[in-house]
């Protein structure tokens, strides 16, 4: 094999992960908390990145095991967590952290954490399940 075939062939297997997406997409998402945005969507963040839709999909699939809107949730609920802690907020109330953290009103906010511990009750549930079946065999 030549020099020049097998830089080629590395050359395009990284071409092929394209990691500086998910960099990207960590930047603009995490770091510079786009989430907390409360007219975030995934057309608009794929624009940002100048990606498609589905490559944004993809990367959140393959990088957080979740939706882009599922991804969004989870961040602001954490950060409604911590802005909670927070002695500096003290004289805020909840629903003023609930907007500033990105969701619209506190109802979001209430819906998001019923469809999570609905999730996290239907997995136990699933392990639970599972956990029989392979006691009983």
């Amino acid at each position: 094999m030549s020099l020049f075939n097998y830089f080629k062939d590395i050359i395009s297997k990284f071409r092929l992960n394209d990691p500086t997406s998910k960099t990207v997409f960590d930047h603009y998402f995490f770091d510079l908390k786009y989430y907390l945005h409360q007219e975030t969507s995934s057309d608009e963040f794929s624009i940002l990145l100048n990606i498609s839709s589905e490559k944004l999909d993809q990367i959140t699939y393959q990088n957080y095991g979740s939706s882009f809107q599922n991804l969004v949730n989870e961040c602001r609920y954490r950060h409604v967590l911590e802005e909670m802690e927070s002695p500096i907020n003290s004289n805020l109330s909840i629903e003023s952290i609930v907007r500033l953290s990105g969701f619209k009103d506190n109802d979001n906010f209430v819906d998001f954490i019923k469809t999570k511990e609905g999730n996290s009750l239907n997995n136990n549930e699933l392990k639970t399940n599972n956990y029989k079946n392979l006691k009983s065999s």
